[in-house]
């Protein structure tokens, strides 16, 4: 039976992608929706908050310290000790209705960022990323609808990408030079276990899935086939990433009920940060190099 462990419970949160940052032996992650940066130190398990000024959806490590951070309209560094952002590009400058959703940073130092319609009855929005000399192009875009940050594979080679709308979760491969050569349907997810959000990968190169509307998270392999599921007492499974002294552990960030008609047992880590061992160890988070 998995053990799970309950970090912090944080109702009516908006809680987004979290990431664990070796050095500071923490995990940080975003409430967006109060405006609220959080870290957890592993080593004292205590949970620090910090008041935002901006609007931050995201955050990923830097090379020079600090983090690039997703901005509503854009991309910024934040600093943590002063908490200031410092703005640097919007993906979209003459679009009115699209607005940048929460990214990552791949094994070559760029980071991918996520356009998103404001009106869900709008064109869907692109997939961008910014190298480490600021320079930001387009990669993917004309039909996608993804609400959740892509995924690396183990090597960088493969792009994962998760689709609340289709229930798919798309695989890309990549070039040298960062640029699609091929995009497949690596599986879909059934109507009875919700839709596929937040991924990660593991250091066995497993693809990590979670699971909205349905209590669960899976694991599959690069052939698209499902090697393990893991229930969830909560209702939203959003984000999952590894971390820890050895990145034995897997953190999922859960949301809350949407029925009140729900037991407590099934909403035990409703609105949470949770973590348990799932038996394999994970990747280290990468760093924009810019």
């Amino acid at each position: 039976m998995t053990q799970f462990h309950c970090i912090t419970t944080l109702e009516n949160s908006d809680n987004g992608q979290p990431v664990w940052i070796d050095s500071q032996q923490s995990l940080f992650w975003v409430d967006h929706g109060n405006q609220k940066l959080y870290q957890y130190h592993e080593p004292s398990q205590e949970v620090t908050e910090y008041v935002l000024d901006a609007p931050i959806l995201s955050l990923s490590p830097r090379v020079n310290n600090g983090f690039i951070a997703t901005l509503e309209d854009g991309i910024g560094f934040y600093d943590i000790q002063t908490r200031q952002v410092k703005y640097i590009s919007k993906p979209e400058p003459f679009s009115t209705n699209k607005e940048t959703i929460a990214g990552v940073t791949d094994n070559y130092g760029n980071y991918w960022s996520f356009t998103h319609p404001k009106d869900p009855s709008g064109k869907p929005g692109n997939l961008y990323h910014l190298s480490a000399k600021m320079d930001m192009k387009r990669v993917i875009g004309d039909g996608w609808n993804c609400t959740a940050p892509p995924a690396f594979s183990k090597d960088g080679s493969m792009l994962y990408q998760s689709s609340g709308v289709t229930r798919y979760i798309y695989a890309t491969k990549l070039n040298e030079q960062r640029q699609p050569v091929e995009t497949y349907n690596l599986c879909r997810i059934s109507k009875a276990e919700g839709y596929p959000h937040g991924l990660c990968v593991d250091n066995e190169d497993f693809l990590w899935v979670c699971h909205r509307n349905a209590g669960l998270i899976s694991r599959f392999n690069k052939h698209g086939d499902c090697i393990e599921k893991i229930k969830i007492a909560a209702p939203g499974i959003k984000y999952c990433t590894f971390g820890g002294s050895n990145l034995d552990q897997l953190f999922i960030v859960t949301s809350g009920s949407q029925s009140l008609k729900q037991s407590r047992k099934n909403s035990q880590y409703a609105d949470s940060i949770i973590s348990f061992k799932p038996g394999v160890t994970g990747l280290h988070a990468h760093r924009f190099a810019g």
